[in-house]
């Protein structure tokens, strides 16, 4: 299978909010597995970086690592794939995920069928999404609840458990049950004491109230809520099912937290055979996540998929989702995702989708859709080097711009430059380019002046070289084996 990653942002109708963070742009990669003129699409977002091993140039670093093997893996095997890729990429579940979910959809592909049937359910029965009221003034999610009128279920993001106020105004409005979810942020003692209220105000499902470490608060409150208590935070992969049977009544399972599909269907038959509920949500993600995760419906009792809902800026379409919460997937093979290269969403992405030029791939990068720079990658040897299949050249171009590209925005150029490299066999890549935000693009990227370039020729831009063999046409290099 051959790897291509596409970067991407993400921006909702509203800044979204919980007791944890706000997030007003969230960006992610998309990946894309082919085999032949076949596709799958996983996803991947900069999403609690820290924990999760998760920022871009994490993920770009950790897709890099497994490039070559997954070159020499079957494309009808994801279980296989991910016993594979698993150990390699123990520390990075986000990119373990985005690449199974990949694996997955590719093989329903080939094999012509939706990926719901591949994965073994009967049908993909009726499924239906709860709608997610992000944190905000309290008039502000009302305002959200009528704007989405008849949904089965709304899951509400509270600061504390004593803002009942919200619940009120909110329950003016909807007979529909309430899932509240505290984000792990509230106290033990204040939660106990509200309840018996949240009870009566139609709560019917109460979300991670505590931090992941507080099991002994958790499996106390499971002891005296008369309200089920799911986990999230707390349940991250199979070695937390134990625990989570002691201290919640159910869990929430995430494609990206999970490590992918393979994982999770192992870890919600683990749950349900501990007499756990189960339920399947989403990160801040797109319709090639959310479109994956919605094909797990049949196999759990709730599903938190309305993140397609709360988007302004998509990568494509794949699941319907209709005003009422009502989930539709399509009757095609796989996710039935299909991703829309030339919307704002994509920030690096095929210069043309699908076409490889003769002289090397090409990618481009955007700003709201609009083209700020390209990158073609050619089989060139780095100057006064012999030829080797293992190196190529970046001819790195900028497109006439009344606002050019940032500094943060080259760097993504660049760094998705190396990874189409690298998933091309490549382990050097060179460039030599006049223009000084790509250079220090290049530099924050592990890049180096190659040592004995001084006054070389060889490159797309040929302005003079300084003494110290530093200036703006001495080549520059990246090394797999010294940024790994």
């Amino acid at each position: 299978m051959r790897l291509h990653v596409h970067e991407i942002r993400l921006t909702d109708h509203d800044v979204w909010r919980s007791a944890r963070e706000a997030i007003p742009v969230q960006p992610g990669v998309l990946v894309e597995l082919t085999e032949g003129r076949r596709s799958g699409f996983g996803e991947a977002s900069a999403f609690m970086t820290d924990r999760y091993n998760s920022s871009l140039d994490a993920l770009h670093a950790s897709l890099r690592s497994v490039a070559g093997t997954l070159r020499e893996l079957p494309a009808d095997d994801p279980e296989g794939t991910w016993s594979v890729l698993s150990p390699l990429l123990a520390g990075a579940p986000f990119a373990l995920a985005a690449l199974d979910v990949a694996a997955h959809d590719l093989s329903a592909r080939l094999a012509g069928v939706p990926l719901w049937r591949r994965l073994g359910a009967d049908g993909p029965g009726e499924l239906r999404s709860s709608y997610s009221i992000g944190l905000d003034e309290p008039d502000v999610m009302v305002r959200k609840l009528l704007e989405r009128p008849g949904w089965p279920a709304y899951k509400v993001k509270l600061a504390a458990p004593g803002d009942l106020h919200i619940l009120r105004a909110l329950r003016e409005h909807t007979d529909a049950p309430f899932f509240v979810d505290g984000n792990c942020g509230w106290e033990p003692a204040a939660t106990a004491a509200v309840l018996g209220a949240m009870a009566d105000l139609g709560v019917t499902l109460l979300e991670q109230p505590f931090p992941r470490e507080s099991w002994a608060a958790a499996k106390a409150l499971k002891e005296v809520s008369p309200i089920p208590v799911y986990a999230d935070e707390s349940i991250t992969g199979p070695h937390d099912l134990d625990a989570c049977a002691e201290a919640f009544h159910g869990v929430n399972l995430k494609l990206m937290k999970a490590g992918g599909i393979t994982p999770a269907l192992r870890m919600l038959r683990a749950a349900r055979a501990a007499g756990l509920g189960t339920m399947l949500g989403c990160m801040p993600e797109s319709s090639a996540g959310v479109s994956a995760t919605t094909h797990l419906g049949p196999f759990v009792d709730h599903l938190d998929a309305d993140s397609v809902a709360l988007l302004a800026v998509d990568t494509g379409t794949g699941v319907l989702l209709d005003d009422a919460g009502g989930i539709t997937l399509p009757e095609v093979p796989g996710t039935g995702f299909v991703p829309d290269y030339r919307g704002p969403a994509f920030t690096v992405r095929p210069a043309a989708a699908g076409r490889t030029g003769s002289d090397g791939d090409e990618l481009s990068l955007h700003r709201d859709g609009t083209a700020l720079a390209s990158v073609r990658l050619r089989d060139r040897p780095a100057p006064g080097r012999a030829p080797q299949s293992t190196v190529r050249q970046l001819d790195v171009r900028t497109a006439p711009s009344a606002a050019p590209a940032t500094a943060e925005e080259l760097a993504a150029l660049v760094r998705g430059a190396v990874t189409r490299a690298v998933a091309d066999g490549a382990d050097t890549v060179w460039l030599r380019s006049g223009h000084d935000g790509v250079r220090e693009a290049c530099r924050a990227a592990g890049f180096h002046v190659l040592p004995g370039s001084a006054g070389t020729d060889g490159g797309s831009c040929h302005d003079s070289t300084l003494p110290d063999g530093h200036g703006p046409s001495s080549p520059m290099v990246w090394k797999a084996n010294e940024t790994a």
